[in-house]
């Protein structure tokens, strides 16, 4: 049993409290333990898929806008898992197992994340934490068999997510050209954006009435002239002789 073996099942305990992030260092621990005790083609093997499982999906979620909800499941599924890893942990004991189950112990935090986290992200991290475990146990007692099992499981499920991720998340090139373009068209001023026969709002605007009577033709002289020779001519006064 090594340091590396122990730390495995706490990093998977912060796998289960806060997700993706702790993968890539649950991966790096997890490679450790298995090329602490020889290195063999089964361990080299091993230790490069678990860093490929551990870091891929981080790596590609990087591209992407995530979801950043809050989780509805209560801070209490760690404490759940820690507890359900110290009830493993008991009956080992009890059944005189020779070394740490630490695969089983990662295994047991990949599955309770699995089943009480409801985001996707969330769920996607705890199968891939399920597969370091079982690939850790594999190493651990010498099978074969296991380890390419669950190296065939982790390419399914690392292809699934990745299929799931690119087809409901945008992506973070495409949401920040999309903020650019909001940007650039708030900044513009106003007269660019109206087009048409409509006046620009820099343009004063005629009074109500203006326009017609700038466009009222004058009157001639002749008229007045006439109103002039339709006024009654005034009495010519008696002359007194």
């Amino acid at each position: 049993m090594t340091l590396a073996a122990i730390l495995a099942p706490l990093l998977a305990l912060c796998v289960v409290a806060r997700g993706m992030g702790f993968l890539p260092v649950l991966g790096g621990v997890t490679a450790v333990a298995m090329l602490v005790d020889g290195v063999a083609s089964l361990q080299e093997t091993a230790a490069a898929f678990v860093l490929l499982f551990s870091i891929g999906p981080v790596w590609f979620l990087s591209y992407y806008q995530q979801d950043r909800g809050q989780e509805r499941s209560g801070p209490t599924v760690p404490f759940f898992a820690l507890g359900l890893m110290v009830v493993l942990l008991l009956a080992s004991a009890r059944s005189g197992a020779p070394q740490f189950p630490a695969g089983l112990c990662v295994v047991l935090a990949g599955l309770v994340a699995v089943t009480y986290r409801q985001a996707m992200i969330w769920q996607w991290a705890g199968l891939l934490t399920c597969i370091n475990g079982v690939m850790l146990a594999g190493v651990i007692e010498k099978q074969v068999m296991v380890v390419g099992v669950a190296v065939l499981a982790g390419c399914v499920i690392s292809v699934l997510g990745g299929l799931y991720v690119h087809r409901v998340m945008p992506r973070v090139a495409v949401v920040r050209a999309s903020g650019r373009k909001d940007a650039d068209r708030k900044s513009k001023p106003a007269e660019t954006r109206f087009r048409g026969e409509a006046p620009l709002p820099s343009d004063p605007v005629p009074a109500f009435g203006t326009t017609r009577l700038a466009e009222e033709p004058p009157r001639a002289p002749a008229d007045e002239e006439g109103n002039e020779t339709d006024k009654p001519a005034p009495k010519a006064e008696d002359d007194p002789a």
